[in-house]
């Protein structure tokens, strides 16, 4: 690795490069966003989201995303999106991203105008807080994996203790002039599947299929901590479900998600 790959890339940065897609704004993404063979999925999905909501503008708030882990993305990326319905209220934009190999990430967003309703309701509970980063020591991954960006207390999962739910406190390290929607996308699917807490260290995993609510209307928290929590709930015959949520620096929830994760042991 050069000297050169070792500079941080802000996400910021791989967001103005996609702009709002098509052949005339290619990123080329540093190994330093990537996991293994492919590009991290997090990055994947805030360029995806990036791409769609430039396509049109005052399109409104972002509510869901479906995405699809479909190949690999490696090296120069393209974005290509489709409105596939806009009403009054809603668009629905389809957003895919393009590597050397072809598709390999396959998203729609649902963008949808806030309402006033008269039934409102909050059935989650929430997962057993630690307190916000104060003082610890931060820990980051090796520069040339996805976590360099980040910063985080310990280790993101400890393979000595059996567990199907992980928690963290999670941050960027750069985030200034990022979209906060952006960033909660990316940071939602900062920790491993959380699968790896019942396996052996060495067990491969990989995400397949992400479903994504965004809940709340103002997405804030103090010094750009976000807590994630992901929790399988089954796992069988080589695919599991989790239920995942990330949290602010005040425990407000953000946003609900789902993934399907495939792992070989």
């Amino acid at each position: 690795m050069t000297e050169t790959e070792h500079q941080p890339v802000a996400l910021s940065a791989l967001l103005n490069q996609i702009g709002s897609g098509g052949p005339d704004n290619k990123v080329s993404l540093p190994q330093s966003w990537t996991q293994g063979r492919t590009a991290f999925g997090g990055v994947s999905a805030a360029l995806a989201y990036h791409a769609a909501s430039h396509i049109e503008d005052e399109l409104p708030s972002l509510r869901s995303a479906q995405i699809a882990f479909t190949g690999p993305l490696f090296g120069e990326l393209t974005a290509e999106t489709k409105m596939l319905r806009r009403g009054k209220s809603t668009a629905f934009v389809q957003s895919d991203l393009f590597a050397e190999k072809g598709l390999g990430l396959h998203c729609n967003f649902i963008f949808a105008k806030q309402r006033e309703t008269a039934v409102t309701t909050l059935d989650m509970d929430k997962p057993d807080m630690p307190p916000l980063p104060q003082g610890e020591e931060l820990h980051s991954g090796p520069p040339q994996f996805f976590t360099s960006n980040m910063e985080y207390v310990g280790k993101r999962i400890d393979t000595s203790t059996k567990t199907n739910r992980l928690t963290r406190w999670m941050r960027l390290k750069l985030r200034d002039d990022l979209d906060p929607v952006a960033e909660i996308i990316a940071m939602c699917d900062s920790l491993p599947p959380s699968v790896m807490g019942l396996l052996d260290k060495n067990a491969m995993v990989s995400s397949m299929n992400w479903q994504m609510n965004i809940i709340a209307e103002d997405i804030t928290t103090d010094d750009g901590w976000w807590l994630i929590d992901s929790h399988t709930h089954h796992a069988d015959h080589g695919a599991s479900s989790q239920f995942m949520g990330i949290w602010n620096s005040k425990q407000e929830l953000m946003a609900t998600a789902m993934q399907s994760v495939a792992y070989y042991a």
